[in-house]
C-alpha cells in the first residue's frame, strides 16, 4: 500500500508544474494519510487477534475501545513505545513487527521528502 501511494504521489508530483513548497506540502499530506490508514490497518488486525485469543492488552481501567487499539498502533508504528497500553501474548509479535515496518516506511517516506526538498529528480537519484 505504502508505494502505491509514493508512487502516485512521486509521478504526479514530477509531472506537475507546482512550486517546490507545494509540492513539499502535497507529499507531506499524502504520506501521512498512508501512514495513518496504515496504522488503521494494524489496528484493525490487532481487533481479529485479540478475537480469535491471540492476546489482549493491559494497562486500561475497562474495556479496550477500537480508538484506543488505534491509539496503540499509532504509538507502536511510529516507534514511540509510550508502554500506557501493552500487548500480551501473541499480539507482541505483531506489536514488534509493526514497529519495525513502521519505521521502515516512515524512513522510506523521510527519502522521498528529503528529495523533495533539495529539489531533486526522485526518479533518477537511486541510479
Amino acid at each position: 500500500m505504502h508505494y502505491g501511494v509514493m508512487s502516485a504521489l512521486h509521478k504526479y508530483l514530477l509531472a506537475s508544474n507546482l512550486s517546490q513548497g507545494l509540492r513539499l506540502q502535497i507529499a507531506l499530506l499524502g504520506v501521512a494519510c498512508a501512514h495513518i490508514f496504515e496504522t488503521g490497518l494494524y489496528a484493525i488486525g490487532f481487533k481479529v487477534g485479540q478475537s480469535v485469543g491471540l492476546g489482549s492488552f493491559n494497562g486500561l481501567d475497562g474495556p479496550m475501545t477500537f480508538m484506543d487499539t488505534f491509539y496503540f498502533s499509532l504509538v507502536n508504528y511510529t516507534s514511540l513505545g509510550l508502554g500506557d497500553i501493552y500487548p500480551t501474548g501473541h499480539l507482541r509479535f505483531i506489536a514488534g513487527a509493526e514497529s519495525l515496518n513502521g519505521f521502515l516506511l516512515i524512513s522510506c517516506s523521510a527519502a522521498l521528502l528529503f528529495m523533495l526538498m533539495q529539489n531533486k529528480d526522485t526518479q533518477n537519484a537511486g541510479r
